[in-house]
């Protein structure tokens, strides 16, 4: 059975065989100003350790891309490494404490999440009202000369996450609703593997036929993939300046139901005059500021796939800002300068929330007050398996 069995199985697994890992965190909030009490910033892409995530506001425009504990842009905190090879490693979050001695940044709320992926909107894209399509489905061709290879017109990183359906027949050995992982060769090819493992070790499929009728992929998420507890963001990579828009989402809820949309009433998330770098552009206080997730409708307990951002009105006239889906795992409120706020996961609920194989872990922060550019945040985190 996945998970520890009870307290004596949680020792044994952490303290007898070694299957535990700690990793101590820092984090300056870097927002080239300070932030107003009532709003949330994203401390991912600010320095320290781990290093910044350089990734938002970087690929193409409205293309979905994958966030893990891998390579050197997607500053995730790390958590001991993939465990899951044996298909019976279960990896949880066991202890959390964070603390700062800068002055003016408590009280405060930090909420770790686990980035899943995030698509760029360029400010061409967000400066004018209307629709905007997510670039999460399209149909593909392929071809089975040296292995099975996909041609699409998007440009896909690798170990993005896909399925398939099909009028015909997929290549043999290919199932309709699989997720499956990308190793790109080109912009415009990539090939298949049949786990993120395999992808990061290039083990791609080779078939012998490239099927038959239309094949349409679709861009999943990298974990959480039917949606369960899974919210979105806007985040801003570059400062955004002046407007106030209206932003609203159309998606796939974790039921499978299309055609959902973020509820207008009593307000849509509204554009903050200025959203400083790294802030989400519509938290805050007052009419249409909400945070830091997007409202759901009602009933809806996450998003499976997001299909469109509507803008309303023009009036960001500066700024990238970043569509982001995060896991949130758990919560920790900072009330006293100097002090460690703590949270014991397995005797205080128990929660132990699950951290999956190539998790991209980061905090968000809720400002109880004003935060000055480059206060610093320190803490740890404490994993263990079974």
């Amino acid at each position: 059975m996945a998970g520890f069995s009870s307290l004596d199985n949680l020792v044994t697994n952490v303290s007898n065989s070694g299957k535990f890992f700690r990793a101590d965190w820092n984090k300056n909030h870097a927002t080239g100003g300070t932030v107003v009490a009532g709003s949330w910033q994203f401390l991912a892409g600010g320095a320290g350790n781990p290093v910044a995530n350089t990734a938002l506001g970087s690929g193409v425009t409205l293309v979905q891309k994958p966030q893990y504990d891998l390579g050197t842009t997607h500053g995730g905190i790390q958590h001991g490494g993939n465990v899951g090879a044996s298909a019976t490693d279960y990896k949880v979050l066991l202890n959390a404490s964070a603390f700062t001695a800068a002055a003016t940044t408590v009280p405060c709320v930090m909420m770790l999440v686990d980035l899943l992926s995030y698509a760029t909107l360029t400010n061409a894209t967000i400066s004018t009202a209307g629709t905007k399509t997510l670039v999460n489905t399209e149909n593909v061709t392929f071809s089975s000369s040296s292995g099975l290879l996909m041609t699409t017109v998007a440009d896909y990183d690798t170990y993005t996450p896909v399925s398939f359906t099909t009028t015909g027949a997929l290549p043999t050995g290919l199932v309709a609703g699989t997720i499956y992982w990308t190793i790109r060769v080109s912009a415009t090819t990539s090939r298949l593997a049949t786990s993120l493992t395999n992808a990061v070790a290039t083990t791609a499929i080779a078939f012998t036929d490239a099927g038959s009728g239309t094949n349409t992929m679709t861009v999943r998420l990298p974990r959480y993939s039917d949606g369960a507890g899974v919210q979105a963001f806007l985040v801003a990579s570059t400062a955004g300046t002046a407007g106030t828009g209206t932003f609203q989402l159309t998606y796939t809820n974790s039921a499978g139901t299309g055609s959902r949309t973020t509820p207008s009433s009593p307000a849509l998330p509204t554009n903050n005059a200025t959203s400083p770098l790294l802030g989400v552009p519509y938290s805050g206080t007052g009419s249409g500021k909400f945070g830091p997730f997007f409202p759901l409708a009602g009933g809806d307990a996450g998003i499976r796939t997001c299909q469109n951002i509507i803008l309303a009105s023009a009036g960001v006239t500066t700024g990238v800002y970043n569509l982001c889906f995060a896991k949130p795992l758990l919560t920790l409120p900072i009330t006293t300068l100097g002090v460690a706020a703590e949270r014991d996961l397995v005797n205080q609920l128990p929660s132990m929330p699950r951290v999956y194989d190539g998790a991209c872990l980061a905090w968000m922060i809720y400002a109880g007050s004003a935060i000055p550019n480059n206060s610093s945040f320190f803490g740890h985190l404490d994993f263990g398996w079974s």
